[in-house]
């Protein structure tokens, strides 16, 4: 009897399941649908706010893969990112005049080779300490980039060709948000996603279960370098103009690192939701604080963490589990996400 209540549980248990799959495939169809037409119902500076977005989700999404999946909190993606921008900037302007994604993908793949140089150090280091060190290399890039004349023009930076056509910096951002966001589904799900996640929770145990935790290591630090330096790339030629100062900022890692923690690390769905809640945030603050933007922004994300130390992704699902009023289950998601990151 407990089998034959077991099968009929499980055998009722897959039709939920379908469901389930079927609702979130037609989500995300009509939003993508919905993103699609953007371009149409927006003026041109909304659809530069909408492209900022992408491009801050394409920068999470990277950082997530070292820092929410494997659990290496790098500060140093920016440098990447900076990477991106003076290779596809330098590789347009030069004597063979290369388009723009020949260059970008030159921009990624000169990131992915630093990464991988840096990696094997680095990620010889845990905690703090490999934090640090990556933002000392971010640092030590900006240096370089704004000392060496001869190539990056130094401080005064290099003037892209220009390019007013707001759509198609939309649309290249979608595409790679959409790209990025399948290649994480399908990483997330691989051998080489659960090896990262082992990482994350036991590293010396991951290492004894056989896993090659350096090199996996290393192949989550490129990924994330490739998808910042994509960033870059897609950001430099809609700036027209890269300088050390702009593109080698600290607050370009912190809004990765925010974003992903507002919608959820280590999830496939969290650095898109973050990023657009931290846009909306931002976008609040700047109009209804303009003096104390950076202050009332900071309040409002501390606030944020302390009662959703998940971010959004779990809180999502929670509710979708629940089978009370709306009210009910945002309460019980709430008070279950704080629970399990309280401080004891």
């Amino acid at each position: 009897m407990p089998e034959a209540a077991g099968a009929a549980g499980g055998t009722g248990a897959q039709p939920r399941i379908s469901r389930a799959t079927l609702a979130g495939t037609i989500v995300v169809a009509l939003l993508l649908a919905l993103a699609l037409a953007v371009p149409h119902v927006h003026s041109q500076y909304k659809l530069l706010t909408d492209t900022r977005f992408l491009i801050l989700a394409l920068m999470a999404q990277g950082w997530n893969l070292i820092g929410g999946y494997t659990g290496y909190p790098a500060f140093g993606n920016v440098g990447f990112f900076g990477i991106g921008a003076y290779t596809t900037g330098l590789l347009m302007l030069s004597r063979w005049h290369v388009p723009f994604f020949p260059a970008l993908g030159c921009g990624a793949l000169l990131a992915a080779a630093v990464a991988v140089l840096l990696g094997f150090a680095l990620l010889r280091l845990r905690g703090h300490y490999f934090a640090i060190a990556t933002l000392g290399v971010a640092e030590a890039l900006r240096e370089i980039a704004d000392s060496w004349d001869s190539v990056t023009e130094g401080s005064t930076g290099i003037d892209l060709p220009m390019r007013t056509d707001g759509e198609f910096f939309y649309y290249t951002a979608l595409v790679f948000v959409v790209v990025g966001l399948v290649a994480t589904a399908w990483l997330a799900r691989s051998k080489i996603g659960y090896s990262w996640m082992a990482i994350r929770e036991d590293h010396e145990a991951a290492r004894m279960m056989g896993i090659d935790t350096t090199r996996r290591k290393v192949l989550a630090f490129a990924l994330s370098a490739v998808f910042a330096a994509a960033a870059g790339g897609l950001m430099a030629y809609q700036n027209t103009h890269v300088t050390p100062t702009d593109f080698f900022q600290i607050d370009y890692t912190l809004q990765m690192i925010l974003a992903c923690v507002i919608g959820g690390t280590g999830t496939v769905l969290g650095p898109i939701l973050g990023a657009g809640f931290y846009q909306l945030l931002s976008t609040y603050a700047w109009s209804n604080f303009i003096e104390l933007h950076p202050t009332v922004l900071g309040i409002i994300i501390v606030l944020f963490v302390l009662f959703a130390p998940r971010g959004l992704v779990p809180i999502v699902r929670e509710i979708g589990r629940r089978s009370g009023g709306k009210r009910r289950s945002l309460r019980q998601a709430l008070l279950a996400n704080v629970r399990a990151h309280r401080v004891t």
